[in-house]
């Protein structure tokens, strides 16, 4: 999986750098990775995490070493402990982790009910937690009501 994250210094792209990234097991809080990131251009830099496993969950820190401190480091961590899940942008300080929402939005269960808010639902691996809502409405911004035969459910795994 690749890892990207964008540099800045007084608001101005940061190239040239050789930013540092760990990322750690949250479970026991070791290393399972680390090294320098590679310049994309622009102040984007990315880290191909071969050894990510969706299973897991990681803290993540990216260090450009040599820029301000204000500048100079950016974090995240990925799955229930951290805001991957909360945030349906899945953008926390330039870093992104797109995975595990993705794959649960392909694969788990989803139901479109009647009305305007909140009414397509996401659950979470359990079939039963709610992980994320968003209003759908119709073409003229009208609540939504089911249609007689409309598939509008879809069970984990199809």
């Amino acid at each position: 999986m690749w890892l990207t994250t964008y540099f800045q210094n007084k608001g101005v792209a940061a190239t040239g750098l050789s930013p540092l990234i760990r990322i750690r097991d949250m479970e026991d809080g070791i290393v399972v990775s680390s090294g320098t990131m590679s310049e994309l251009g622009d102040g984007i830099y990315s880290f191909d995490f071969a050894e990510y496993d969706i299973e897991k969950d990681y803290a993540i820190l990216c260090d450009a070493v040599t820029l301000p401190t204000g500048n100079r480091y950016k974090f995240l961590s990925s799955g229930e402990y951290g805001n991957v899940i909360d945030t349906v942008g899945l953008l926390s300080d330039n870093i992104e982790i797109r995975t595990l929402l993705v794959k649960k939005i392909l694969t788990n269960k989803m139901e479109l009910e009647d009305g305007a808010l909140d009414n397509w639902k996401l659950y979470d691996d359990d079939n039963t937690s709610v992980l994320a809502t968003w209003n759908v409405t119709d073409k003229t911004n009208g609540s939504i009501e089911e249609q007689h035969n409309s598939n509008s459910r879809r069970t984990r795994g199809q």
